[in-house]
């Protein structure tokens, strides 16, 4: 437990989306307001990480924000979900609930339905006395109520799901597509999502020296990706199927930049180079990348040149890096890089 330590979980800040860049992003668009029911954008905007939800799934959450009032959004619920609303307490104080797919279809619905889903350590607390009295009977109900609480419902409101927009069938509101206002919200990270950013990075490296160390002869390229992902779910991250090993490794003659299947397989040999490029999240916050390792070795002969010359693009890549500079100018001074350092062929390096 101890090499866990520093990534345990713990309830994140009440609030630590950009609220402020969202408002403005509204106002510049012409927007009332905003209802978000995707899960990364309902967890940016209220830190509800809900568990067990599949995407084909019918939403079981929302964020009703009017940019005239935001301090009076409201996060919806399924009924389920009240627990997980007490364990991680958010900024927005008008939670409401819904009857969901828990409750028994061969009784009559109750008015404390809900209350089989509240720990009891939380059933005086103010919010969940609100939600009893908006308990509704799905998801669209409980949006209906909030647009119309929030005088939204002859507004111009922003969905990130315009299907869901449409199927509220609210005379009067204008749906509008949220896409954009939230990606442009998003891009921009407050203090505390680039500390949860370099949490998770950190975690990444842990996991990466953890697998480097735990190699052995013998080990086929399956091992090695499991022993990798077991060294990140013992650190408290996560990873997805099919694996966090992003990259093939081309073998022999074969130069392709392939994507991983877990197909593959092969003998991981001394000498061979392993490009770590891994994916995963800590608190749905993601790392994205990792590092080069030659086994039970150093880079030699052509792949020395080349390993230098990437640590000298990579730099002056990090050093071009402002606002308004194009990809593909970043592109060309790494590309510049390469050649300056007379690495064969460097108009097939991807940068």
């Amino acid at each position: 437990m101890s090499a866990a330590e520093p990534f345990l979980r713990s309830p994140l800040p009440e609030r630590f989306c950009n609220l402020d860049r969202l408002l403005f992003a509204m106002e510049q668009r012409g927007l009332d307001g905003l209802v978000a029911t995707g899960g990364l954008d309902v967890f940016w905007l209220s830190g509800l990480n809900g568990i067990a939800h599949k995407a084909d799934e019918p939403r079981p959450y929302a964020v009703v924000l009017s940019r005239h009032a935001p301090q009076d959004a409201i996060l919806i619920v399924a009924d389920y979900y009240l627990g997980s609303v007490a364990q991680q307490p958010g900024w927005i104080r008008d939670v409401r609930s819904f009857r969901a797919v828990m409750l028994p279809l061969d009784l009559p619905p109750r008015h404390d339905d809900m209350d089989r889903f509240v720990p009891a350590g939380a059933r005086a607390a103010p919010w969940i006395r609100r939600a009893r009295d908006t308990y509704a009977d799905g998801i669209g109900e409980a949006c209906r109520r909030a647009l119309t609480d929030l005088s939204l419902t002859r507004g111009r409101v922003a969905f990130d799901d315009l299907r869901f927009g449409h199927q509220l069938a609210l005379e009067g509101l204008e749906v509008s597509d949220g896409y954009d206002a939230l990606m442009y919200a998003r891009a921009v990270k407050t203090g505390v999502e680039l500390e949860l950013l370099r949490r998770a990075t950190r975690l990444n490296q842990r996991a990466i020296e953890t697998t480097v160390r735990g190699w052995q002869r013998g080990m086929s390229w399956r091992e090695f990706n499991r022993a990798y992902h077991r060294a990140v779910v013992d650190l408290g991250g996560f990873v997805r199927d099919p694996g966090a090993m992003v990259w093939g490794h081309p073998r022999g003659s074969d130069p392709a930049i392939t994507l991983q299947t877990g197909l593959e397989d092969y003998e991981v040999t001394p000498g061979m180079h392993v490009l770590f490029d891994c994916h995963g999240t800590l608190d749905l916050y993601c790392w994205d990348g990792g590092k080069t390792w030659v086994v039970d070795g150093e880079p030699e002969g052509d792949a020395r040149t080349a390993a230098k010359a990437t640590v000298a693009a990579a730099e002056a890549v990090m050093a071009a890096m402002k606002p308004g500079v194009r990809i593909s100018e970043l592109q060309a001074t790494g590309r510049a890089a390469y050649r300056k350092a007379a690495v064969s062929d460097a108009d097939r390096a991807v940068i």
